[in-house]
Order: C-alpha cells, then sequence, then structure tokens
C-alpha cells in the first residue's frame, strides 16, 4: 500500500499537536480552550493549504510556487487578525507557544509544496524528451 503525499505532512502535523498537548499539559499551564481554539484555525489553514496546492497542481501546475507565496501571506494576515480574537497575549510565553507551531505547520507546507514542484518538473521534462 502507498502512502499518499499528503498523508505524510498531516500524520506529522498531528503528532506536533500531541507532542505540544503533552508538553502543555506537564507543565501545567492552564488556557486549554485557548490552546484548542488555536489549533483548530491552525489545522484548517494547514489544510487548506494543501488541498489549494493539490487543487492548483491539477488545474495550473506551473503556477505551485505563486499560488504557494500567495498563501502564506494570506495565512499570515489571517493568523495576525486572529490573534486578537483568542487572546493570545493571556497566555504564558504565548510567542513560544504559538509561534513555533506555526513555523512548523509553515514548514511542513513548505515541503509539499516542494515536493509538488519536483515532481511538476519531472513531468515536464518527461514530456520535453
Amino acid at each position: 500500500m502507498k502512502i499518499k503525499n499528503n498523508t505524510i505532512y498531516i500524520v506529522l502535523y498531528f503528532v506536533m499537536f500531541f507532542v505540544h498537548f503533552a508538553i502543555w499539559q506537564i507543565l501545567k499551564i492552564g488556557f486549554e480552550t485557548t490552546f484548542v481554539k488555536y489549533y483548530l484555525f491552525l489545522t484548517l489553514l494547514f489544510v487548506m493549504v494543501l488541498t489549494i496546492l493539490s487543487i492548483i497542481k491539477k488545474i495550473y501546475p506551473t503556477y505551485i510556487g505563486f499560488a504557494f507565496m500567495g498563501l502564506v501571506m494570506f495565512k499570515i494576515m489571517i493568523m495576525f487578525l486572529i490573534m486578537k480574537k483568542l487572546n493570545l497575549s493571556e497566555v504564558p510565553n504565548y510567542k513560544i507557544h504559538f509561534i513555533i507551531p506555526y513555523l512548523i505547520s509553515l514548514l511542513l507546507e513548505t515541503l509539499y509544496a516542494v515536493k509538488l514542484i519536483n515532481k511538476d518538473e519531472v513531468t515536464v521534462e518527461a514530456k520535453d524528451e
């Protein structure tokens, strides 16, 4: 059985979530509802980016990089808007607890986009020969 491309990235994302939640519980920080709301929103954005990149790959495979850059800018804009609504600044050491998961999800999205771009280059080169 072959594992799909995006399945690996989704599994790694949820491993990050469970590790972070375990650390959160060990440190007894509290604010679990804020934590869960943040991860629900971050998960929604993560899945949205992977889905849109997959759709762009099928429709316009040469524009995956541009779509990725646009999605990253959109994601940053939305995160700044939602930070106020979730009251993230009330959590002790909130910068560490909320920026690191954001950056890890961004890393996973980047690796996924690079893999899509590399696959597209291989198919384009094969067509040229």
